[in-house]
């Protein structure tokens, strides 16, 4: 049985990785994180099949991490998705605007979308530039990197900024 003190050192690393990988768009801290993980459970494993008395704590030890990264890797895929299908939404909107028109909206408001609503919840960004349209979300798992819609080849598009 775990005594208080190593739930404690278990629970403070445990809490502190969660916070910062359970942010909207800190997802690469995922990917930075999981070669220690990985190197770490070897480790334990390890360390389980040659010391039997310390099965029971390390195997709950893994659980808690195991857990706790597969929630945050979750929740972060869920945003990603999330944000996508907000785009979508915009661009079905301006595309829209631009059959009935014949001009792309100059701003998502013109075609009838809460601007302000997906910028806060998912990040999605829009505006006319030189004539053209710019349609942009950011990407879960990749810092400085946005998914951008290329109007004219009507497909979306990574780009790292």
């Amino acid at each position: 049985m775990m005594k208080a003190a190593h739930w404690m050192k278990l629970a403070l690393p445990v809490a502190m990785v969660f916070l910062l990988t359970v942010q909207k768009g800190n997802g690469f801290l995922l990917l930075i994180i999981m070669p220690f993980f990985l190197a770490a459970l070897v480790y334990s494993l390890v360390l389980m099949i040659r010391r039997p008395g310390e099965r029971r704590s390390r195997g709950i030890r893994l659980a808690v991490w195991c857990t706790m990264l597969a929630l945050s890797g979750a929740l972060q895929a869920y945003w990603s998705a999330a944000s996508r299908s907000d785009a979508e939404s915009a661009l079905k909107g301006v595309l829209a605007h631009k059959e009935r028109t014949g001009v792309y909206p100059s701003d998502l408001g013109k075609a009838g979308i809460d601007e302000t609503y997906l910028r806060e919840k998912s990040g999605v960004r829009y505006r006319m530039s030189d004539g053209r349209p710019f349609l942009a979300y950011p990407a879960a798992f990749m810092p400085l990197t946005m998914q951008e819609y290329d109007f004219q080849v009507k497909k979306w598009k990574r780009n790292a900024y």
